[in-house]
């Protein structure tokens, strides 16, 4: 009996798995914001209830503001500015087509990566907005805040946020009240 793999063969390929799939979503992130001159902060998620496709919602601004909607089949992202070493890492593929985009997103859901919700209650979203609390997102910014903090060690494995606002300070406590008594 002959094996294909070995255990460490396998740990090495699912290491260069999770990488690649955290340069695929930098790579993601840099191009929206690109596009977006620096204002784009969540590519918002909606995965289908098969549970079989993650499609592209829209891609909203640090306060929730809507940069981009998809679903209009003819609607196209911004291009990216002129010169930009981002076009030549598409390989021939224009990121000005959503589809481009969504093959990618797709790219890394179909290995099993974890994204993140999006943190809907600390955005100001419009009523029209098609950004809900069952989305996910991929924050493309530091000014984009993830929904949850703690994942375990095997969900931190698979989660792809190539950018994020600072976590919050753990362990910050208020003052102690003062006591009105003068004694």
């Amino acid at each position: 009996m002959t094996t294909d793999i070995t255990w460490n063969e396998y740990i090495d390929a699912t290491a260069l798995i999770r990488e690649t799939n955290n340069a695929l979503a930098r790579l993601i992130a840099d191009t929206l914001t690109a596009q977006y001159d620096g204002a784009a902060a969540y590519l918002v998620l909606d995965e289908n209830d098969s549970a079989d496709f993650m499609g592209l919602v829209s891609v909203l601004d640090a306060e929730g503001s809507c940069l981009f909607k998809f679903g209009d089949d003819t609607a196209t992202l911004p291009p990216l500015p002129p010169g930009s070493p981002l076009a030549d890492a598409w390989s021939g593929h224009d990121p000005v087509e959503p589809w481009t985009v969504c093959r990618a997103v797709q790219g890394l859901y179909q290995t099993g990566v974890i994204f993140d919700r999006l943190p809907v209650d600390r955005l100001s979203l419009a009523e029209s907005s098609t950004a809900a609390e069952e989305h996910y997102c991929l924050l493309l910014s530091t000014a984009a805040h993830p929904d949850f903090w703690d994942f375990d060690e095997a969900e931190k494995a698979r989660l792809v946020r190539p950018y994020s606002a600072a976590r919050p300070c753990q362990g910050h406590h208020a003052p102690a009240p003062r006591s009105s008594d003068p004694r």
